[in-house]
């Protein structure tokens, strides 16, 4: 994998590609793996001091590798055989397992009485880790197939595989596989990393004299995103280059007909039992995942076309569904979800793939102020006259202020949102209306 480099950072994900396993069982792999974990998970659990110790130090699986191989053994590995890369991987996962678990023990030693359970947190009786295959026990990776030492029988052979990859630029690294292993299927992930250059922050990109700030209001229904670019000069000046509606109103449809269907069929047999409507729940999670990659991407690219380097979404907390029928609280929960979804992919694709930084502001008077912090009315008709608008009203379409500004109530929610951004670094800024160019030309004709 790649070394630290100055100037960059190291961004890193994974590609899961499907493994056609030619008649091979690789459960055989992953059960003598699992025992391998087990058996220094209990060595782990009698010398813990080993954890705490630098693996520069002869600490870590360092210290636990020597406490079983070499002239010093204290515990002899019972396992004949067993590749040294795996031996290595063991461990790492076993010291993972047994932090994992005391970390939870000591929360519970450290807890009140009254709010202490009647039993301590149980160490693992049994794992499932997949195997790592560290460098020695893979070769001959071409992006369409690759040798693996695998256990066949109870002997260690070299199988040659084919894997179905999807395209990967070429200044992404691969590294070390793991094979994961999972009903009738099996996969093999590769994480993936390249250098980005650093930014430096969100403090530095915001001196800058003149930046880009793409805002993103995201709704529960109609449009999932509205975006606005805000470009700052100079001269402290903000001016809207663009804007950008993005629809969910199919997904919407097909969400609320399938959560309807659900809440049918629980009337109907009266008990739920486990895997209920397991295929219903499948294809509906699985379709929110494709979809929010794809609402993701939108954004992404679309502060990439217009050389933003900073989106801005607002950080909403927990959300307590309205009453109601089954089928409309669970619509919204899931609605929420997408929403939340949603950031995480455009925070996690904007870095990796541009360097483009993601950041969330308070989202108080987003929606009941316009940019200038003057009180908004609202109305869902565009209006023709001031005496058209009501006062504030949650989901109105439209909003509108004494001084004659007029706009989208979400995209009103967009500018605010990214000039929240800005004002966290920068003062005495002008939100001048219209667009940029709008704007220019303006000023040649005066």
């Amino acid at each position: 994998m790649l070394k630290k480099k100055k100037g960059f950072r190291i961004a890193t994900k994974s590609v899961k590609c499907k493994l056609e396993r030619n008649g091979f069982d690789l459960n055989e792999t992953k059960a003598a793996f699992n025992e391998v974990v087990h058996f220094y998970f209990a060595l782990v659990n009698t010398h813990p001091s080993g954890v705490n110790i630098p693996v520069a130090e002869d600490g870590g699986w360092r210290y636990y590798e020597k406490l079983t191989i070499g002239s010093k053994t204290v515990y002899p590995f019972p396992f004949n055989g067993f590749p040294v890369q795996f031996r290595r991987a063991a461990i790492r996962k076993a010291i993972g397992a047994w932090q994992s678990w005391n970390s939870n023990y000591q929360k519970w030693l450290n807890r009140p009485n009254q709010q202490k359970h009647h039993r301590p947190p149980l160490q693992p009786r049994s794992f499932n880790f997949s195997p790592s295959f560290d460098a020695g026990v893979w070769k001959e990776d071409d992006g369409q197939s690759i040798i693996l030492k695998i256990l066949v029988n109870g002997q260690w052979k070299w199988v040659k595989f084919q894997y179905l990859a999807p395209l990967v630029d070429a200044e992404w690294v691969k590294g070390s596989p793991l094979v994961v292993v999972k009903g009738n299927a099996a996969y093999i992930v590769f994480p993936l990393q390249k250098y980005i250059p650093a930014t430096g922050g969100i403090k530095t990109i915001m001196a800058q004299d003149s930046l880009r700030v793409l805002g993103v209001d995201m709704d529960l229904d109609r449009h999932i995103a509205i975006c606005s670019v805000l470009e700052v000069n100079a001269k402290g000046e903000v001016f809207e280059v663009t804007r950008h509606f993005i629809k969910q109103t199919s997904h919407t449809k097909r969400r609320k007909r399938q959560l309807g269907r659900i809440a049918k069929k629980m009337q109907q047999t009266g008990t739920i039992h486990k895997g209920f409507a397991s295929k219903m729940w499948e294809n509906l999670h699985n379709r929110e995942v494709e979809l929010g990659r794809a609402y993701a991407r939108q954004i992404v690219e679309l502060a990439k076309t217009w050389g933003c380097s900073v989106i801005a979404f607002e950080h909403l907390g927990n959300l307590k569904p309205i009453r109601g029928k089954y089928s409309r609280r669970s619509n919204q929960k899931r609605a929420y979800w997408l929403k939340s979804s949603v950031y995480r992919q455009v925070s996690r694709i904007a870095y990796q793939d541009y360097g483009i930084l993601t950041t969330r502001v308070n989202p108080r008077n987003t929606s009941r102020f316009d940019p200038w912090g003057n009180p908004v009315w609202r109305s869902n008709e565009f209006p023709k006259t001031l005496f058209d608008f009501q006062s504030y009203e949650k989901g109105a379409n439209f909003v509108g202020t004494v001084n004659g500004y007029i706009a989208h109530s979400g995209l009103n929610a967009a500018r605010n949102i990214a000039l929240k951004a800005i004002l966290r670094h920068r003062t005495n800024l002008v939100f001048r209306t219209g667009t940029k160019y709008q704007a220019n030309s303006a000023r040649e004709k005066a």
